[in-house]
């Protein structure tokens, strides 16, 4: 589950129109929520709220042996009115990644219409200049200083500024190590760019993405036909992308390549396909990932399908060349969803204010105290034929829409499973509870047992006749991690 700060974050992108998945950093998002989530390891709790539209705070409390915690503060110019903020409203969605749908890239600068005197309006203009800034203080010693600017240069210009200071226990009298990184991010639609330095050995690095297909910063001709009507849209997007990495005081060199295949949104909604098209449709939105490393010979393929609405299935495949080891990864996520309780239509609630009260659970006792007269029993007869006939509407009307496409269903928790080759097994349930937001996970795999417990067992295996498995002397299957966070917000 992301933190609330990491959820502001992804608020003020959407909001100050940034596209987050038209980035080589997110090329393998998707296999990675389901594959390489991780598991709360203590207990966590987490108080967050954002007071204002532009400014927001976290505290943050674990225990693991020490009692340790953080201090989170966040400042966004850029108002952000219509992100929901209580725990309880949160859709949990937002919360916890899992399968992204990516959307059909397109141009920053669409977003930024011009008007009639050939100027940005003040609003796309404030906009446009969006700032956040973001700093967090962990405690106790060694205390560390994490802060986070970022600004919008342009319309498809980012400049991100990430600062992480460390100071170390009273003892150590030493200076105060910290690092800085600065990231120029470009997108166009089409393409996008990434340039950083980094002050930890001098750093320098280069990751770029290019989106096969139309230009999008070019309207085509050919997506109109004559007779005014649109054509199919595109069913699919291939992304190719790479990153390099030099540090001129280490020699270090590092260097990736990488692949991505998914479909898109049009690819699932057969009301896209205009009559009589010939486009084949999928119904399962899937994404195909392939990486590759030449430096150090690693080979990695990552399949990931949305089998249906609350459902997700990813495995992973990667491969050394030069060690000729190899790594298997299945994963799973599942999504447990309720209906949101039924109101009145607004057809026949013309007198909603007497409605509602002649449906309310208490009114019987009311009448009883008040001593009504035998009149009311036909009122309270009527109102619960008028409770039947809302119920009766609630579970006839229409199935909602696939893909999250109807607010009359809400996620209310979610299941993540992932296992690999060696039988490391992680669990994660997600959900909410009554006004919090509590994620639990258990870590299972074989650890190395002490030496004074393998003897003990070797020799409880002699005493009992011998039987094999001496091979597995000193190795155990149990349990390596569990832990709780709760999230609380307002």
């Amino acid at each position: 589950m992301l933190d609330f700060m990491d959820y502001i974050q992804v608020a003020f992108a959407e909001a100050s129109g940034w596209n987050r998945d038209n980035s080589y950093t997110t090329l393998t998002d998707t296999a990675n929520a389901l594959l390489d989530f991780s598991t709360p390891e203590r207990l966590k709790v987490n108080l967050s709220s954002l007071s204002t539209p532009q400014f927001a705070t976290t505290y943050t409390l674990g225990t693991v042996g020490l009692i340790d915690g953080s201090i989170s503060y966040l400042f966004s110019t850029l108002p952000l009115h219509d992100t929901p903020s209580r725990s309880t409203q949160i859709p949990l969605r937002k919360l916890v990644p899992g399968y992204r749908q990516i959307c059909p890239p397109s141009s920053p600068l669409a977003k930024w219409p011009l008007d009639d005197s050939g100027t940005h309006d003040t609003n796309e203009e404030d906009r446009r200049k969006a700032t956040l800034l973001h700093a967090t203080l962990h405690l106790p010693p060694p205390t560390t200083l994490t802060g986070l600017f970022l600004r919008r240069l342009s319309p498809t210009t980012q400049l991100t500024l990430a600062l992480c200071s460390t100071r170390g226990t009273s003892l150590a009298k030493s200076v105060p190590q910290a690092s800085l990184l600065t990231t120029i991010s470009h997108d166009t639609g089409k393409y996008s760019s990434e340039f950083l330095f980094s002050t930890d050995n001098a750093l320098f690095g280069f990751k770029g993405l290019w989106n096969f297909g139309a230009d999008p910063r070019k309207p085509s001709s050919s997506s109109q036909e004559s007779n005014g009507t649109q054509t199919s849209q595109s069913l699919s997007l291939l992304s190719a992308g790479g990153e390099v990495y030099y540090s001129p005081l280490s020699s270090v060199v590092g260097l990736s390549t990488g692949l991505r295949f998914t479909t898109l949104p049009a690819a699932t909604d057969p009301q896209a396909h205009p009559p009589g098209s010939t486009s084949a449709i999928s119904t399962f939105p899937y994404t195909l990932a392939l990486t590759l490393t030449p430096l150090t010979g690693s080979l990695s393929t990552t399949y990931s399908l949305l089998a249906s609405p609350n459902l997700a299935l990813s495995s992973r495949f990667g491969f050394n060349v030069y060690s000729w080891e190899s790594e298997m990864v299945a994963g799973c996520e599942f999504w447990r969803c309720r209906k949101r309780p039924s109101l009145p239509s607004a057809s026949s609630s013309s007198s909603s204010p007497s409605k509602l009260k002649s449906l309310d659970n208490l009114e019987w006792a009311r009448r009883k105290m008040s001593g009504l007269p035998p009149t009311a029993l036909a009122i309270s007869s009527s109102s619960q034929q008028q409770e039947q006939d809302l119920n009766h509407s609630a579970q006839a009307a229409p199935p909602p829409q696939q893909h999250g496409g109807s607010s009359s269903l809400f996620s209310d928790s979610v299941l993540k499973i992932r296992v690999d080759q060696s039988w490391n097994i992680r669990v994660l349930w997600e959900g909410r509870v009554k006004e919090l937001l509590v994620s639990a996970g258990v870590g299972l795999g074989p650890s190395a047992r002490s030496s004074l417990s393998a003897k003990y067992a070797a020799a409880g295996g002699g005493g009992g006749g011998g039987g094999g498995g001496g091979g597995s002397e000193g190795i155990s299957y149990g349990w390596t991690g569990v832990g709780v966070s709760v999230l609380y917000s307002s």
